[in-house]
């Protein structure tokens, strides 16, 4: 069977329609997608250790001697413990829940295993160690991160029959920019990616490269497509800015704005007096006060008879904003849509849009729907931008024949990648934070007090506080054995404080459940609320005073910044614990030690710049909004800037783009087309 980029996912040997369902909602809709899930690590079998060589994963020769198993048919579980000899030494295997190893261990003179040997009560074993087939001996062994049910070895195994199938004539880096990098074709670079002749990482590193730029060239060639349409449109609406609008503003405000913020919206109003839509960008400290600033922008638009749309990455933050909203403007004119709207609800915002008698709105992706119809949209918010792609932040600005943008995002942006992303967008930032807030105080846990931690915080949710649990994963993994998870962690603390109502919530759960349960959190009749990161951003509950962050060494500066800003938001006092990992880097232990010791984001972010790499977390069994499947804009500046000159000499010298640069841009266009409705 040939295998081409474009082949569909279930159709590839070992998957089928029950794990391409799987796949496709990790975003893996094809073999070309597929093939970029690259390889996490590699092993190398070119050499096998005579002596024992204890804390480190290396290949043995092991010579198995008798085998038991033993099973927990109530909690569905297995212990395979096989006892035998590396060299001379009496070494243990133990596999859990690997009842299926127990057949194709018996009987053999000697096995191939590859994994960390350690001293557990006098003696040695190897937990979980890797059994390597005969024939893969002597090679590189690449070694894949889990997706859903799809364990790493299956995976080893579809990857490999896929490259044997593989046909490729495409090619989405022109000639010219690969021979400027001097980058290999796709071909040559996804073979030395999964079947490397040797371990080299330096090599394959540069290989990964090749894939990295083209995403970060696409990106570009996106934004400044998108730019460029934007830029061509001349202002359609005439703003007026008098004394009667000087007092809406004023009767509306319930405080005074800061200096900064101020200085934002006399921004906002001199970009609504120029030839040409707005376009900016307004980044904030958390509790700086943006989203007020948004709504001034808001009302500029209301006021002057026009309608504006606010558009919130999540269903739970769009009802926020909107209840916000509520107090700020008053109910007339006013509408909540998302994807949970039901049918009748729906159509009475449709028609109120189409009208005109809805002049704000707030909702989520169904905004961009093409049945979503204004009668004038002058002014569009996007809350959160960096979680909506590109073309997602294009559709609702083309709703009107010349609305202006304001984006925000609470997640301070780095001088440098300013310039790399948004180098020819307007700028406000708002750093301080709003009169009355407290810095949270922030405190590093060892692993080795985390159970003398939480024995402290029965006693302060006994007292009344409310807070959150941040975990890394949704369930355990065992290519992550350190790393905690929401549901152990769930049932772990219900035994723990039996009687404190709790609640968890993650990028799995619906729409419906968790609003449900921020509302009962907002409410208090939840206290204590489990999550992973879809609580990052943009979740306001003032009574909230604590955060804990499990396995919080493997986060990086910026993130652990933006989980961290949900507490502190009301007058009492408020703490962040940051739980280290029972074995964390010193890399990691220096992110914790700076986010512990400062609380400016702008510093953070630049430091974040610094130290961390692509990070462990992003999309860790966790689904996400990410524009980015391999490229990390912190890590691959370089990259990154590189694809921005090079996507500005494609635009402006078409004869340099190829066939698949052209039909990319063409759909580009199509899209943009498709959704300018007004």
């Amino acid at each position: 069977m040939t295998i081409t980029p474009r082949t569909p996912v279930e159709e590839l040997k070992g998957i089928g329609p029950a794990r391409g369902a799987a796949l496709r909602r990790r975003g893996i809709a094809s073999a070309g997608d597929l093939l970029l899930h690259f390889p996490d690590d590699y092993i190398d079998l070119t050499r096998t250790e005579a002596d024992l060589i204890p804390g480190e994963e290396r290949l043995y020769a092991f010579t198995p001697a008798h085998s038991r198993i033993r099973r927990n048919f109530r909690k569905r579980s297995s212990l395979l413990r096989v006892e035998g000899r590396i060299g001379e030494v009496k070494v243990t295997l133990v596999f859990f829940n690997q009842p299926y190893l127990l057949q194709p261990l018996q009987g053999r003179e000697t096995i191939h295993i590859h994994g960390r040997v350690e001293e557990r009560q006098g003696r040695w074993q190897v937990v979980n160690p890797l059994l390597i087939p005969d024939g893969a001996r002597g090679g590189i062994l690449p070694r894949y991160r889990p997706l859903g049910t799809l364990k790493g070895g299956t995976l080893r195994g579809i990857i490999a029959a896929a490259l044997d199938g593989w046909h490729d004539d495409g090619e989405p880096i022109p000639e010219a920019l690969r021979r400027r990098h001097a980058f290999p074709d796709a071909v040559t670079a996804l073979r030395a990616i999964h079947r490397p002749a040797r371990l080299d990482p330096a090599a394959i590193g540069r290989m990964k490269e090749r894939f990295i730029y083209a995403e970060l060239l696409c990106f570009q060639l996106e934004l400044q497509s998108l730019r460029a349409a934007f830029c061509r449109r001349r202002r359609r609406h005439g703003y007026r800015f008098n004394e009667t609008i000087r007092r809406a503003v004023a009767a509306r405000l319930p405080f005074r704005l800061s200096p900064e913020q101020e200085q934002a919206f006399s921004a906002i109003v001199n970009d609504l007096h120029s030839p040409r839509p707005m376009q900016r960008l307004l980044q904030g400290e958390v509790g700086s006060g943006k989203t007020i600033v948004a709504f001034l922008a808001l009302l500029m638009a209301r006021e002057n008879g026009y309608q504006g749309a606010f558009l919130a990455p999540t269903a739970i933050l769009a009802r926020q904003h909107f209840e916000t909203a509520l107090a700020f403007f008053g109910p007339g004119g006013l509408a909540l849509l998302t994807g949970s709207s039901d049918a009748a609800e729906r159509r009475q915002v449709l028609d109120g849009l189409a009208s005109g008698a809805v002049s704000l709105v707030f909702g989520t992706h169904a905004l961009i729907g093409e049945n979503v119809a204004f009668r004038d949209l002058a002014m569009v918010i996007i809350d959160e931008q960096h979680r909506f792609g590109v073309a997602q932040r294009a559709a609702l600005f083309f709703k009107s024949r010349g609305a202006d943008l304001l984006v925000t995002t609470a997640t301070p942006i780095p001088r440098t990648m300013l310039l790399a992303m948004y180098s020819d967008v307007a700028v406000s930032t708002l750093k301080q934070p709003l009169a009355g807030r407290q810095p949270v105080e922030t405190r590093v846990v060892a692993a080795c007090d985390r159970e003398r931690f939480y024995a402290r915080l029965q006693v302060e949710l006994e007292r009344g506080r409310r807070g959150f649990i941040i975990l890394p994963l949704i369930e355990a993994s065992e290519q992550y054995p350190d790393l905690r998870s929401l549901r152990d962690a769930a049932r772990e603390s219900r035994a723990r404080f039996p009687g404190i109502v709790q609640a968890s919530l993650s990028g799995r759960s619906g729409a419906a459940e968790k609003q449900r349960v921020m509302e009962r959190f907002a409410a208090g009749t939840v206290r204590l609320l489990l999550a992973t990161t879809v609580v990052e951003v943009g979740i306001d509950v003032p009574d909230a005073t604590f955060m804990i962050i499990e396995n919080a060494d493997r986060y990086g500066l910026a993130q652990l910044h933006q989980l961290r800003g949900r507490v502190g938001r009301g007058a009492g006092k408020s703490y962040c614990f940051l739980i280290e990992s029972p074995r964390p880097t010193e890399s990691g232990r220096r992110r914790l030690r700076t986010i512990a010791a400062s609380q400016d984001g702008f510093a953070i972010a630049e430091m974040d710049l610094d130290l961390r790499g692509g990070g462990v977390i992003a999309g860790l069994e966790q689904a996400g909004e990410i524009d980015f499947h391999l490229a990390d804009p912190k890590r691959d500046m370089r990259l990154l800037q590189a694809a921005q000159v090079d996507a500005r000499r494609l635009l402006e010298h078409e004869e340099m783009q190829n066939t698949e640069v052209r039909e990319f841009l063409a759909g580009l266009q199509a899209k943009v087309k498709n959704v300018s409705f007004s």
